[in-house]
């Protein structure tokens, strides 16, 4: 996935936005994460930041694709439909590194979770 401001590849942070009952992915990069704290941190808006996004410089462990984009909000679907997104792009990587056994496995897991989904009606 391409950092959604710098347009740089390989970004493995990811936050979810829920706007108007409509769910997008905002893939982000390392770089503009911090850009965007201290731009937080001069506004004086660390702790919405903190609240909204879950990390802030120094974190132990960072976000990445597949956590819960909303620590204490997120929704069951919300959370399986995440999982969904980070196994396509881990299958993704996987065939183009021409990794076919783990593309085959990573195959058959979305197809399972998505079944879950979609009989669960999330």
């Amino acid at each position: 996935m391409r950092c959604q401001f710098c347009n740089k590849e390989k970004t493995d942070r990811i936050f979810y936005i829920n706007w108007m009952g409509t769910v997008y992915q905002v893939p982000v990069c390392q770089d503009c994460l911090q850009k965007m704290w201290q731009k937080a941190a001069a506004s004086g808006r660390t702790e919405e930041f903190r609240n909204y996004t879950g990390w802030w410089p120094g974190k132990q462990e960072p976000r990445h694709m597949g956590d819960r984009a909303f620590p204490d909000q997120a929704v069951s679907g919300l959370v399986m439909r995440r999982k969904l997104a980070a196994l396509k792009a881990k299958l993704t990587e996987a065939a183009n590194a021409e990794n076919y056994e783990e593309a085959a496995r990573l195959r058959d897991d979305i197809a399972t979770m998505e079944k879950e989904v979609c009989t669960n009606g999330n």
